[in-house]
């Protein structure tokens, strides 16, 4: 399977009904992915739309709202929505598209340093470091995102990785990664 279905099945593992988006072809794959798994993908026409209606989603049903936005511009254009979770912590996972690991740093199609423009906003930031753990990273985010102080992280996924073709058996795609675990008294 490619690696957007590896990303959907871990939604799917993970309880996602719906990812708010403007689609990019960063992260084209991904929604294949959630077309196959069933999940919503409500396509708005502005990423920051996007942010904040995946910040809205989780306000109103207490579930991480996922928003996926493509790379450069797609990103910058969804800081206020993952700005306003960040403040308001509220559990939301951003996930954004990258140019291939292998042109990384040499001019690609809106290639910049993402992680280190989420970090200031976020309780993670980081990218994937290869397609076959894209489900591992999807439930530490979630896990992250919901565990003691909720709050929003950010996963970038290059477009090679989630292009890439990945055994099912080489997909790890955890069960029950996901703590009830907070806040308490």
């Amino acid at each position: 399977m490619h690696g957007g279905r590896v990303v959907a099945k871990a939604f799917k593992k993970l309880g996602v009904d719906y990812v708010f988006t403007l689609c990019g072809g960063h992260v084209m794959s991904i929604y294949d992915g959630c077309l196959d798994e069933g999940i919503g993908v409500v396509d708005v026409r502005h990423e920051q739309s996007a942010a904040h209606a995946a910040d809205g989603w989780a306000r109103v049903t207490g579930k991480p709202g996922v928003v996926i936005v493509t790379a450069g511009p797609g990103l910058t254009d969804a800081v206020t929505g993952v700005a306003t979770a960040w403040r308001a912590n509220i559990p939301l996972i951003c996930i954004g598209g990258q140019a291939p690991r292998a042109f990384q740093d040499m001019g690609g199609l809106q290639d910049m340093n993402h992680v280190d423009l989420m970090r200031p906003i976020t309780k993670w930031a980081t990218s994937v470091p290869n397609s076959k753990r894209l489900g591992e990273y999807v439930a530490t985010a979630f896990r992250i995102a919901t565990t003691n102080v909720p709050g929003p992280v950010f996963l970038e996924m290059p477009i090679d990785f989630l292009f890439d073709i990945v055994d099912d058996d080489d997909a790890e795609i955890h069960d029950n990664f996901v703590t009830g675990a907070g806040v308490g008294p």
